[in-house]
Parts: structure tokens; sequence; C-alpha cells
């Protein structure tokens, strides 16, 4: 797992440091090749797993407030 990581970090320095004109060229191959995958998924039909939406967490605005109210610890 580790190499795969490094290859990973590898090709997103590529992408920032690297000559602009190059990685602009390697971004719009990789984005065809993502749109072919992507579509090829979508004509699968049942074969492929469904996509589950995922509920956001809710905030808790009633902690902010309680620790907005309390008092400092060095007073009694």
């Amino acid at each position: 797992m580790a190499k795969t990581m490094t290859d990973e970090i590898s090709i997103l320095r590529f992408f920032e440091t690297g000559p602009i004109e190059k990685a602009e060229v390697v971004f719009n191959i990789v984005r065809e090749k993502m749109r072919e995958r992507l579509s090829a998924r979508g004509t699968e039909g049942a074969d492929s797993p469904q996509r589950v939406a995922v509920r956001k967490r809710k905030t808790r605005p009633n902690a902010e407030k309680a620790q907005e109210t309390a008092e400092p610890s060095g007073t009694a």
C-alpha cells in the first residue's frame, strides 16, 4: 500500500510543480478516460452497485452556545 501512496503523491506533485503545458495535456487525457469509464459504468445497469447518498452530519449549535455562555474556570 505504501507504493500506491507514493505513486499518488508523485502524480499530485507532477500536477502541482510540473510544466503547465505537460500537466494540462495529461489532465485532458485523464479527464477523457474518466468520462469513458463513467459512461461505461452507466451502461452496465444492474451489474454495478448503486451509489447511495450519504447524509451530512448535523452541526450542534446548542453545544456552541453552551461553551460561549459557560463561566471561565477561574471564577467561582
